[in-house]
């Protein structure tokens, strides 16, 4: 069942057949109850031997259809539906057929609609319940046109009001049940929407949507052990200049713009392997990974003159953003603090310089 379940492109199947092999024992019970009815007297054995072949063959081939997997081409892969519908029609066999054992056979009805009141939303239910009412009451007409009149009569009809106002219950707490359920299943969505969203402010900055520098250091972590296996590895710093003279002169709402406007633009010059933290106040951090120095340097420039198409919004000169970057190649045997520190060197040689510039540490 294992391999089964391993090989089946639907998770789900274990399921279903679990499923499957509960309703199996419940038609078993069903089965061995016409049996002992039999030996009671109060049904024919050539009945309750067909009845039992009649339910074998279907729990056959429902297990055929599901271990196979040509149950997922249907619309509702679980067979439900057909399943209950096969039950009734079997079970109508033994009522009709059950003569005093006609209330048992109204109970294996019963049985066999629990499973529905279980797994089937509303408008589902009602349905299998209206087919289950007009099974019984089809027996009844086939009854009064034919073996029965009079007073036993009478009584059948009387059973299939009792059966209606039963199934008519049981289909009410069935449709109780299944609010509870989409209750239940609309909490779980909202509790798994929660915790990706917690999981996510956990790795994220909120401003820029870049990686916060807690989880940028794990990652990085890991990048070096790939690196020492023979692969390269890259880091840059960069800082946005005279950064807090627009928080100072324009706001902070402008200056919240500008890291936002700067963390798109350099987004978009990065591929999927490589990515971009937030690591301070206005500090960005790229990793590049498989990039040796040269290559990184070349990156860093091209979102150094990204950043100068980023306007200031309420700038009056004109004044455009400016970015200086330090370039550092992850060494054999250093650790990720010890990149960082050479990376960060760079970064403030290139403040140095005069700013606006990206500097590769040796």
């Amino acid at each position: 069942m294992n391999e089964f379940v391993n090989a089946t492109p639907d998770k789900n199947q274990r399921v279903r057949l679990q499923r499957l092999f509960l309703a199996a024992a419940a038609s078993a019970v069903a089965v061995v109850l016409s049996f002992l009815i039999a030996l009671a007297g109060y049904l024919p054995f050539e009945v309750a031997i067909r009845y039992a072949a009649m339910v074998f063959l279907l729990v056959g081939l429902f297990f055929a259809l599901i271990r196979t997997g040509l149950n997922l081409r249907f619309h509702d892969p679980s067979l439900t539906i057909p399943q209950m519908v096969a039950a009734a029609l079997a079970t109508s066999y033994l009522l009709y057929h059950g003569s005093a054992a006609r209330p048992a056979a109204v109970a294996v009805y019963l049985m066999a609609f629990m499973f529905g009141m279980f797994v089937l939303d509303r408008r589902r239910l009602i349905g299998i319940a209206l087919f289950y009412f007009a099974c019984h009451g089809g027996v009844v007409l086939l009854l009064a046109l034919g073996p029965i009149a009079g007073e036993d009569l009478r009584r059948e009809v009387f059973r299939l009001v009792f059966f209606g106002v039963m199934l008519a219950w049981s289909t009410a707490l069935g449709c109780h049940m299944g609010d509870l359920r989409k209750k239940l299943r609309e909490a779980n969505d909202e509790l798994a929407y929660a915790l990706a969203e917690a999981h996510n402010l956990a790795r994220r900055d909120s401003l820029t949507g870049c990686f916060n520098r807690r989880y940028a250091i794990e990652q990085l972590e890991i990048e070096a052990k790939r690196a020492a296996r023979g692969g390269a590895l890259a880091l840059c710093l960069a800082d946005l200049d005279a950064f807090k003279a627009i928080n100072d002169t324009l706001g902070h709402g402008v200056g919240d713009k500008v890291l936002r406007q700067f963390a798109d633009a350099a987004s978009s010059m990065l591929r999927p392997t490589d990515f971009i933290a937030r690591f301070g106040g206005e500090e960005f951090l790229f990793v590049f990974s498989g990039t040796d120095r040269d290559g990184a340097a070349a990156v860093a420039d091209r979102i150094r003159r990204a950043a100068e198409n980023i306007e200031i919004e309420g700038a009056s000169d004109g004044k455009r953003v400016t970015v200086s970057i330090g370039v550092a190649e992850h060494r054999k045997g250093n650790t990720i603090d010890d990149t960082l520190s050479r990376a960060d060197r760079a970064l403030y040689q290139a403040k140095r310089e005069g700013a606006n510039r990206v500097v590769a540490a040796s």
